[in-house]
Formats: structure tokens, sequence, C-alpha cells
């Protein structure tokens, strides 16, 4: 068979399989980033955080970063890119392997690059692929995932994942879960996942639908995490939803207006960013952050990096000196660090 007719044949396959997982075809969802923001916008929400406490008065973080092999296409879910820069990005370039930008999209933004690659202080950051180690487990402060729940068959953990999650939140260790990493392919409506559900407080599953298109996400403009940001923030990305869980178990911080079901004009407030505690642990909820240049906006950036603080037990604030940090902004060009 030519390639053409092998080509065409797969994009009909993908076409008749998309809406059984409640996707819709690339030629639909093809997008193009927002237009960046204004330095004064920013500098703004900035200004209406505390001041960021002395070097001195910081104890020391052991973060971990979870990443786990690209599944998609150009700029979406490019987990190792991620987990390349954002090592730069919160623990500077030592050992960082040569990495010298921070920026997920485009090429590296206007900056000294002494500053954009200096990481902050008093963090200690560290790599895993696909699960932590035991040792990283045992003394690690947070643990930020971004790719899907992998080990036992297609994006589904094994036994021993949770088992080692649970342990670890009961001990007072924080975790993130960044977009694919709150989906799992399993029905999770049904009575067997709920041990799952009570270790992050909401997750995705089958029959979730999504679309990736300009979105609109309300937030809660009385907690701390969203403080001096905007009370709707707009982002292009890829919405997850309905979330299974228990709502009056979270708090949540951000939703968005979606859809009841397909065909409907119907809307109903879905969770997209949220806050859950078990036991001494704490988790974050984040359900943006399908494409690359999602991690590069200072909006989005703020709420992911105060919801990692937080989750780590620490003031929301600790990490606000990086939402601009290679980022590039409206009528500032972009170019290689120095």
């Amino acid at each position: 068979m030519k390639n053409s007719n092998i080509s065409q044949l797969l994009l009909l396959v993908l076409s008749l399989a998309a809406p059984a997982f409640g996707i819709t075809s690339a030629a639909q969802t093809a997008q193009t980033p927002p237009a960046p923001r204004n330095r004064a916008e920013v500098e703004a929400v900035l200004s209406k955080a505390p001041p960021a406490l002395p070097a001195s008065e910081l104890r020391p973080l052991r973060i971990v970063l979870l990443a786990d092999e690209k599944d998609h296409g150009l700029n979406e879910h490019d987990y190792p890119l991620w987990q390349k820069r954002w090592k730069v990005l919160l623990g500077g370039n030592q050992d960082s392997g040569g990495q010298t930008q921070v920026n997920l999209y485009g090429p590296p933004a206007l900056g000294d690059s002494k500053v954009l690659l200096s990481g902050t202080p008093k963090v200690n950051v560290t790599t895993a692929w696909k699960w932590p180690s035991r040792e990283q487990l045992q003394t690690a402060d947070l643990i930020v995932m971004y790719c899907y729940r992998s080990g036992g068959g297609h994006w589904l953990w094994d036994e021993k994942s949770p088992k080692d999650l649970d342990a670890y939140l009961s001990r007072g260790g924080g975790f993130v879960v960044i977009h694919a990493a709150t989906y799992m392919h399993v029905d999770m409506a049904l009575p067997e996942w709920k041990s799952l559900l009570d270790l992050t407080g909401l997750a995705y599953g089958k029959g979730n639908r999504t679309r990736r298109e300009p979105m609109e996400i309300r937030l809660a403009a009385d907690h701390p995490i969203c403080r001096g940001l905007p009370e709707t923030i707009h982002l292009v990305d890829e919405p997850f939803w309905p979330a299974f869980g228990d709502q009056n178990t979270v708090q949540v911080l951000g939703t968005s207006q979606e859809t009841i079901a397909r065909k409907s004009t119907e809307l109903k407030t879905q969770p997209m960013f949220w806050t859950y505690r078990r036991g001494k642990g704490r988790v974050f909820g984040c359900t943006p952050g399908h494409y690359t240049w999602t991690f590069d906006d200072p909006y989005f950036r703020l709420m992911l990096l105060r919801g990692m603080a937080w989750a780590a037990g620490e003031q929301p604030y600790r990490f606000d000196g990086l939402a601009l940090r290679g980022v590039s902004l409206h009528d500032e060009t972009a170019e290689k660090p120095k």
C-alpha cells in the first residue's frame, strides 16, 4: 500500500475513533498561541502579593519533576521539554545538561542570562521518569507530575504507585498534577476507582469531554493563590470535564463554563484548578497545560507556581519571582541569552 493511502487510512481510523474518547480532529482543533501579555499588567498583579522573604528565612525545598515520553504533536504534551526547562527555571543551570532556556515555546526571551538561569534560593530540583525513586518518595517536599499515569497499562497506574503516593501524602508531602496527570483511562465513576480519586480529590477518566480552543477561567479572588490576579484569565488550551470526585472535599480555585452534553448549548461550571488535603499532605490540581505556550503565560505560571508552593507547605508567593522569567511579552523581542 502506498504511503499516501496509509496516511488516509490512519486519518479515517482516527476520525472514527475520536468521538469515543471525546476528541475532535486536528483540523478542527489547530490553534495558535494567544497574544503575549503586557509587562505592566503582570507587574501590577505581582505588586499585590506580600514581599518575598529573604533567602535566610527560607527553608530548603526538595522538588521532583516527574515526566514521561511525549505523546502528542508539536507544542503539545511536551513533558520532557517541560522537565528539562523547569528544572532550570526552579533550580538554576547547575547540573542542567547544558540547558540554557526556561521558556517552553519559541526562542529564548529577552533577559540577562545570569538572571534567567539563576533558579530560586534554597531549592534543589531532581527529575524522575515515569515514577519517583524510593529515595525521592522518602525525601521530597514536593512532587510535580506532568504526564499521563503509567506503569499499569494504557494511561493507568500500576498497583504500587497509589500505595507509594498514599504513603508520601501521609507523611506530609506535596503533590501537583498538571493536565495529563489528572486523567486515567478508566471509568472513574466505578466504585473500584474511588481510592484513586481520594488521592487527588478530583480526576478525569473515560467519558470526559475536551476541546482545544480559547478558554475563560474564572478565579476565586478570595484565595491567597489567586491574590492580585484578574477575576477571569484567558488561555488557549484544553479543558477536561466533567470532573469525577466529590467537589465538597476540594477547594475549587478556577472554573470554566462548559456544555453539559454534545450538541447542547447549556453550560455548567466546571473546575479547572483546585486544592485538596489528604492527611498531612497537600495536592494542587491543574487541568490546563496541553500546549507548551501555556507554561509561558505569566498568569498560568503564577497559578501553577503558587499551587506548587502551597502544596509544599510554603507561603504561596515563594516562587512569584519566576512568573516573568524567560517570558516573551508584548513589544519585547525574543532573542537568545548572551
